[in-house]
């Protein structure tokens, strides 16, 4: 009989796996693929509509068009998943739903809720693709003062991104001659921009944002907003007139309630090679996991490493079912390797390699910003969406 595989999450690992999975197996194998959200966008679009590159009306691809690929697509909200007997329940849909296998790539929730005042007027989080045209309509109308680019917590997605964000609104007023008049301030909580990089992404990313006279403000963990001010638990206290929010990530609430984070965790463990869970035929990919390399550094959340984990886990499954295939033929370990795009302004970006299981420890290397590299990033967006969608 066919097997039925499903997956939760349509982001990077979802569409990857599903798509994968497809091609590789007979119409008697149902592959079917649930998101509470209708349609696929790049994180990495946000701060293309933020550069006004991309619109967001026409940034939004239809998660519906999986069907004209042979995979199902349920637009729903998963409410629980029974490990022992193999079900899942939907908010919308009176019958539970049996799986032979489960993918879990449900993402990362986010929240600015947990810091008060962050619901006035000039907060914007970056990563709320919705709130971005709000973003950079009110920078465009700034005419002086300080924008506080803050990362609240980590993990969080795409470590790059609050600096991509920098550089880019560098430009932006720049662009409007406004430059001298506007500060660009960045405040993390940590001692390094980039703390699961090393020594070399780190110094690099200093010296490019101190170029461009971004003023960091290492070690500070955001307490409070109140009357265009951040209180630090440092004591420090800093103005703003537009505040760029990087949000607290945590784990999709379904999971600790199903039992799939462990008591003592905070996203689901792991093996690092396969991807499985505890629980048979189940796995789980992408930011919905911790991956840990040593006492002080994880796996980070970026849709690379969802994809390479995604390939991995099809090659099981594909292998489980005892397909022969000419590309996933054998099993595929995942092996720790990636990398991203970082935008730098001015149609450059640079590109961050990384290689977490190292045999001699993680290497992370931030190569020299190029038109390249820029052309690079748009044709991967292009190429994705083409492949999956």
């Amino acid at each position: 009989m066919g097997k039925k595989i499903i997956i939760l999450g349509a982001g990077f690992g979802g569409l990857c796996i599903s798509n994968i999975l497809r091609k590789n197996l007979d119409y008697t194998h149902e592959v079917i693929i649930i998101d509470k959200k209708d349609y696929f966008m790049m994180g990495l679009t946000n701060l293309w509509i933020l550069d006004g590159r991309k619109k967001m009306d026409n940034s939004k691809i239809p998660l519906k068009n999986l069907e004209s690929k042979g995979i199902t697509f349920i637009h729903d909200e998963i409410t629980k998943i029974d490990t022992k007997s193999k079900q899942i329940k939907m908010l919308h849909q009176v019958d539970h739903l049996y799986y032979d296998f489960l993918v879990i790539a449900l993402g990362a929730e986010m929240s600015t809720n947990m810091i008060n005042g962050f619901t006035k007027t000039n907060s914007f989080n970056l990563y709320d693709g919705e709130s971005i045209p709000a973003l950079r309509k009110k920078i465009l109308s700034l005419e002086k003062g300080k924008i506080a680019i803050v990362i609240m917590g980590f993990p969080y997605k795409c470590p790059p991104a609050p600096y991509e964000s920098a550089f880019i609104i560098d430009q932006m007023i720049c662009n409007i001659n406004r430059r001298n008049k506007i500060d660009v301030d960045i405040y993390f909580p940590s001692q390094l921009p980039l703390p699961v990089a090393g020594k070399q992404p780190n110094s690099k990313l200093v010296f490019m944002l101190k170029k461009q006279n971004i003023n960091l403000f290492p070690n500070h963990k955001l307490k409070k907003i109140y009357k265009n001010n951040l209180e630090f638990h440092n004591g420090a206290k800093k103005e703003y007139n537009i505040l760029v929010g990087i949000p607290f990530h945590f784990p999709p609430p379904v999971l600790k309630k199903s039992g799939l984070v462990e008591e003592s965790g905070n996203w689901i463990s792991v093996n690092k090679s396969t991807l499985e869970t505890r629980f048979k035929d189940i796995f789980a990919i992408g930011d919905v996991t911790e991956i840990k390399i040593n006492d002080t550094i994880s796996i980070p959340k970026a849709g690379i490493f969802a994809e390479g984990q995604a390939r991995s886990v099809a090659s099981q499954i594909i292998n489980k079912i005892g397909i022969a295939s000419e590309e996933y033929n054998h099993i595929l370990q995942f092996d720790g390797k990636g990398f991203c795009f970082m935008d730098t302004g001015n149609g450059k970006a640079g590109l961050i390699d990384t290689d977490f299981y190292n045999r001699n420890g993680p290497v992370t290397i931030l190569k020299e910003p190029s038109i390249v590299y820029d052309k690079k990033k748009i044709n991967f967006e292009k190429q994705r969406i083409k492949e999956w969608l």
